[in-house]
């Protein structure tokens, strides 16, 4: 069984990382929360936008949808399409669950310099399929087509007759974005969006083809050039000597949403009664309620709010707690690493732990996956996790 490696973008290469405004409106624009008490960014009337301060929740103004690209993910994985076929550079998100790719069928696609296109017309395996499909986001950007099927390789696996939708329109934003040919969701079913039925995923497909064995896709997401890896039916042992734990799922929104009822603050335990978070590779920071925030940042010495970049920074010299999160009953301690964001001016660096604003569920995103190994079993409706030592 071979792994499917994960790549950095060009605009990633050598560890950097996205801006962290960019990472935290992209996450506002997909879960569509309101501040609360400590998220700069918000989701209104579809827009996403920019808080005054900490405490002034009015809107300041709103984020175009060029600078959310802009947080486009850390990583793509390459995945051949069609026969002989063409390999396009794809997001793999836990937090959605289309196929979508740059087509040919994109008005001047070859304009667009920096992009694979799957050119359906290319393949002797491809089909025109019926549906139609269209995704937009709360930032005004817009990806819509229409559906093929083909072979898609992932890993060493052919997926015959996968569902594919291709794009005929593009807003501007995606236009735009050089990191990405497309993204492959990895979330469950129900939230796929071709019309009017829903397309079988490529991981339910796989599962339903009998194709993989355990029924599961596992991520390990690497840091700096180590970039990483998915894999699909094989549970890679090595990538860590700590046991996986197993945990149930609830997946009735569509996503891979677990109990995280504990989190620890340099040793000590403290209880959060019906707590859940979503494990969502397509969202970069790691977000938690406003009074866990306020917990963490108080431990930290010269820590403070930035008004103008609507999150919490602290002094790149300073000692950073330990903080480890519950998934089902095992703790996870987050790798001091990956707390360090990146750099917020003037000798301070932004905090990865930022506030889940006022939704009722944590977000743990690439902040916290980069610390754990991760498998996803689709077919049981559970997900383990392993602490990583690297």
């Amino acid at each position: 069984m071979t792994l499917h490696q994960l790549v950095r973008p060009e605009i990633y290469k050598g560890g950097k990382r996205p801006s962290f405004s960019a990472a935290y409106a992209r996450a506002a624009r997909r879960y569509g929360f309101e501040p609360g008490r400590n998220a700069g960014f918000a989701k209104r009337n579809n827009l996403v936008v920019k808080v005054k301060s900490k405490d002034n929740k009015e809107t300041d103004h709103e984020v175009p949808a060029e600078s959310i690209q802009n947080g486009i993910l850390e990583y793509v994985v390459p995945v051949k399409i069609g026969t002989p076929g063409v390999t396009l550079n794809l997001d793999f998100d836990t937090g959605s669950s289309d196929l979508w790719v740059w087509s040919s069928e994109l008005a001047h696609a070859s304009r667009y310099k920096g992009h694979h296109v799957y050119d359906p017309s290319k393949s002797s395996t491809a089909k025109k399929a019926s549906g139609t499909w269209n995704i937009s986001y709360g930032d005004g950007s817009s990806a819509s087509g229409n559906v093929y099927t083909d072979n898609v390789t992932l890993a060493d696996i052919v997926i015959e007759g996968q569902a594919i939708e291709l794009a005929e329109k593009l807003s501007s934003s995606f236009l735009q974005d050089g990191g990405n040919d497309g993204l492959l969701g990895l979330a469950w079913p129900s939230i796929n969006t071709v019309q009017p039925k829903p397309v079988a995923t490529p991981v339910e497909n796989l599962i339903n083809k009998k194709q993989i064995n355990p029924p599961v896709f596992t991520v390990k997401l690497g840091r700096g050039d180590e970039a990483g890896f998915y894999s699909f039916g094989f549970i890679d042992t090595s990538v860590t000597p700590n046991p996986i734990t197993y945990a149930p799922v609830d997946n009735s929104q569509g996503f891979w949403q677990v109990p995280s009822a504990s989190w620890t603050l340099n040793g000590q335990t403290k209880e959060r009664s019906g707590n859940t978070t979503i494990l969502d590779t397509g969202t970069t920071l790691l977000l938690v309620a406003d009074d866990v925030v306020e917990a963490i940042y108080g431990e930290i010495k010269g820590a403070e709010y930035d008004d103008q970049q609507g999150g919490y920074k602290y002094p790149s010299n300073a000692t950073i707690p330990e903080v480890s999160f519950a998934v089902g009953d095992t703790l996870y301690k987050v790798n001091a690493k990956d707390f360090a964001f990146g750099d917020a001016g003037d000798g301070y660096t932004f905090g990865g732990i930022q506030s889940r604003g006022n939704l009722d569920f944590d977000i743990f995103g690439d902040v916290f996956l980069k610390s754990v190994y991760v498998v996803f079993n689709q077919g049981e409706k559970t997900v383990g996790l392993a602490q990583r030592d690297d």
